[in-house]
């Protein structure tokens, strides 16, 4: 048997690689300064973002844990730094519909508050509601609250939010601290974290509140909580109350409070636009920065596009390629940008217990903005192609 003939065996197909590749990594320093400078965009991006996630979670650091299905608020209700006040009496005449199982009347208000043993002056949002010897229940969906109901019976009794700034206090191993220049005790703790509403947050009982706050009315509270039946439609119990109430309550469900208050803090709040405008001017900055470096490389490879476009291809192929490397681009200052974001977020939460978080629904929002930032410079970049003719290039 004669052997085998080289032209006769096998060979292995060799892969070729993409030309966008090709063109991205035939300078590597080049690429390198490329990737940091998009890298830096994104990581704006990132950070502005996280900032208007933490806006997001502060206007629904309090409303979502609310343990009711309907609220009764003022017709002034702006949010729940400014909510006007009701009449106690609506809830109880709301307790006549059938599907209402309890309300619960709530009261807010900001307090300084000053620790004694370092002088430190704080601004929390204090939350009272009734503490009865015959309930555990809280009206708010917090971890370890129920357990501690007891402890606020005693007047001047408060329970402190844990992710309240550290420089506020109590040094006092025994909780003791002023609240409108009242002493005050700390009792407990719970975990809620109120973003940029205040400095920190606590929970009293109404009696406790009123005595805080100049002898507030407990027939005046600032919101009323309407807990229904299991199995109750929200919405026709509310549309019920709405018709047998007087206008001077407003009827809300949970998710029409929480649209509320989204919608002060976004939209009529500096926070909101300040860091919505942060993120726009962080996808215009990769922008500018990867058409400056696509239509240099344009330029440097014009004679390369031509003889492609003199070879046949379409103007639509060259600008796929500028498109291949633009969201390459994108992908090598991504990957260092959310490797960053992953340090720099928590020591931002620590000096600040701002509610700021990477999460899967930021990474692919990120992700996507940062596609669609290099495919913008791509297509304005790609212009310069399609008005060149291949005949006087050389």
């Amino acid at each position: 048997m004669s052997p085998v003939s080289a032209y006769d065996r096998p060979t292995e197909k060799a892969r070729p690689v993409p030309f966008a590749l090709q063109l991205i990594f035939h300078k590597k320093s080049r690429t390198a300064v490329a990737a940091a400078g998009i890298g830096f965009a994104i990581l704006v991006m990132f950070v502005q973002l996280g900032f208007y996630s933490a806006v997001l979670n502060t206007a629904l650091a309090v409303s979502a844990r609310f343990d009711a299905e309907i609220m009764l608020i003022s017709p002034r209700f702006a949010y729940l730094g400014a909510t006007g006040t009701i009449p106690a009496g609506r809830l109880y005449q709301a307790q006549a519909q059938p599907e209402v199982t309890t309300t619960t009347p709530i009261f807010f208000r900001y307090a300084d508050w000053r620790d004694p043993a370092n002088g430190a002056n704080c601004r929390l949002f204090a939350i009272g509601f009734p503490v009865s010897a015959d309930s555990d229940i809280s009206p708010l969906r917090l971890k370890g609250v129920s357990a501690q109901l007891k402890k606020l019976r005693p007047t001047n009794s408060l329970l402190l939010d844990e992710m309240t700034r550290s420089k506020c206090g109590p040094v006092d191993p025994s909780g003791s601290t002023e609240v409108r220049n009242l002493s005050a005790q700390v009792v407990g703790g719970f975990k809620m974290g109120v973003g940029f509403l205040a400095d920190g947050a606590m929970l009293m009982s109404d009696d406790t509140f009123s005595r805080f706050f100049g002898n507030h009315p407990l027939e005046e509270p600032h919101l009323g909580l309407v807990r229904l039946a299991p199995g109750s439609d929200v919405d026709e119990v509310a549309d019920a109350l709405r018709t047998s109430l007087p206008r001077d309550v407003r009827v809300v469900t949970q998710d029409e409070l929480n649209a509320l208050q989204t919608q002060h803090w976004v939209e009529n709040t500096a926070v909101g636009n300040i860091f919505g405008m942060g993120t726009l001017a962080g996808f215009l900055v990769g922008v500018v920065v990867l058409f400056q470096i696509l239509s240099t490389d344009i330029r440097n490879h014009l004679p390369l596009y031509a003889t492609l476009r003199a070879m046949g291809y379409s103007k639509k192929r060259l600008t796929r390629y500028v498109l291949e490397q633009a969201w390459i681009y994108a992908l090598l200052g991504f990957g260092p940008a959310l490797f960053v974001s992953l340090f720099v977020f928590p020591l931002i939460q620590g000096a600040t217990n701002l509610p700021i978080f990477i999460t899967p629904v930021l990474v692919v929002g990120i992700l996507c903005l940062s596609l669609a930032m290099c495919s913008a410079s791509a297509l304005v970049s790609a212009r310069r192609l399609h008005r060149a003719d291949p005949a006087e290039l050389f």
